[in-house]
């Protein structure tokens, strides 16, 4: 059954959005955000290293429609073939946040480690033990995998080789989302699922906590991204929690970085436990998916090293500030729109990959 559309994007959130993107174009000459004082290293880049069915989501604003277009993807890809995909998705989407709010942020995290490597081709699903991309290093705390099989036999009952899991996993990410509050956005159907999985390339791939703010920026524009997307992306982290393992590594080394305070509490934290001890991204409002995590950035105060070094580099640092002190509707839209550009790069379509029977192993 078809839920009411959601409510049109207010005018002043249309006009605070259209001043966003204003200040977004015009903070750098050089194209990269920031002030553009920074000087060009030998890598080329100004700026410093150092440093169907329709939910409402938050307020009931949709995210206008983003126009790329990509070749095999289509909004109506399963109006015919399986009119019922977005409504199955969905709701087992909800009820699984419903039942545990942390899952929000796992599917969304599933839904980038699997863009990372090969782009949005489920790949990351495909269950080899010790060979495929889930028994990486970088995929060892990774969730979500069972629900979107439950969904795949679901779909799979209603509409038996039709629905790919690329398609699955993609919707998961965008309920997941929503129902935590961001704005609901369209999306474009018809991705194809990948047919291999390496171990190895997640680990080589997939962004871990040790990257400069250039190597962020190389990795999200070799996958047609922006960097305003690379911001805004990382304020997934406003919900959604980091293991002491990721924490701990160059934590003595952030001294400077870092808010001493929140710098004691994080050694507390982390200094004795083990590595599978659990840190909040964003003590202050852990379970709202808000502009907190943009706030604490300016407070210096981001439990990873990489999301800190963001603010006083002038590629990235504008869009920081800019997020932090806006409503926080306005990064939530960005978010929105920077999460359908996720699932649109280098995708299979047509011919490419197959549709998978099981999301957990290829097709024999």
């Amino acid at each position: 059954m078809r839920t009411p559309p959601p409510a049109a994007v207010s005018p002043f959130l249309a006009l605070s959005a259209l001043l966003f993107l204003l200040l977004a174009t015009s903070v750098a000459a050089n194209g990269y955000g920031g002030g553009g004082d920074a000087p060009a290293g030998a890598n080329g880049y100004g700026g410093r290293d150092d440093a169907s069915a329709k939910p409402k989501g938050a307020g009931g604003h949709q995210v206008p429609a983003y126009e790329k277009a990509v070749d095999g993807l289509d909004a109506g890809f399963y109006r015919k073939s399986c009119p019922d995909m977005e409504g199955i998705v969905q709701k087992a989407v909800r009820k699984a946040v419903r039942d545990d709010y942390t899952l929000a942020a796992s599917l969304i995290r599933l839904f980038f480690h699997d863009f990372a490597v090969r782009g949005t081709d489920a790949s990351v699903l495909i269950d080899v033990p010790h060979l495929s991309e889930r028994y990486a290093y970088a995929s060892r705390t990774l969730r979500g995998f069972d629900l979107i099989e439950e969904i795949k036999k679901e779909l799979e009952a209603k509409c038996r080789a039709t629905v790919s899991c690329a398609d699955i996993l993609t919707a998961a990410a965008r309920d997941a989302a929503t129902a935590v509050g961001v704005p609901y956005w369209s999306l474009k159907y018809g991705r194809r699922d990948g047919k291999d999985s390496i171990a190895d390339e997640a680990d080589r791939l997939v962004p871990m906590g040790g990257q400069s703010v250039t190597d962020l920026i190389r990795f999200f524009e070799s996958n047609g991204l922006t960097i305003i997307d690379l911001v805004a992306l990382s304020g997934a982290h406003t919900i959604g929690r980091a293991t002491c393992g990721a924490v701990r590594p160059g934590l003595c080394k952030r001294a400077g970085t870092l808010e001493r305070q929140y710098g004691d509490f994080l050694r507390r934290k982390c200094g004795a436990g083990g590595d599978g001890e659990y840190v909040e991204l964003d003590g202050e409002t852990p379970t709202a998916f808000d502009n907190q995590y943009y706030k604490n950035l300016m407070r210096r105060r981001a439990v990873l090293d990489t999301d800190q070094k963001m603010l006083p580099d002038s590629r990235t640092g504008a869009f920081v500030r800019a997020f932090a002190n806006q409503p926080s509707q306005i990064f939530t839209h960005q978010f929105a729109q920077s999460m359908r550009k996720l699932g649109e790069a280098q995708v299979l379509t047509g011919n490419e990959g197959e549709v998978r029977r099981k999301c957990s192993a290829v097709n024999y």
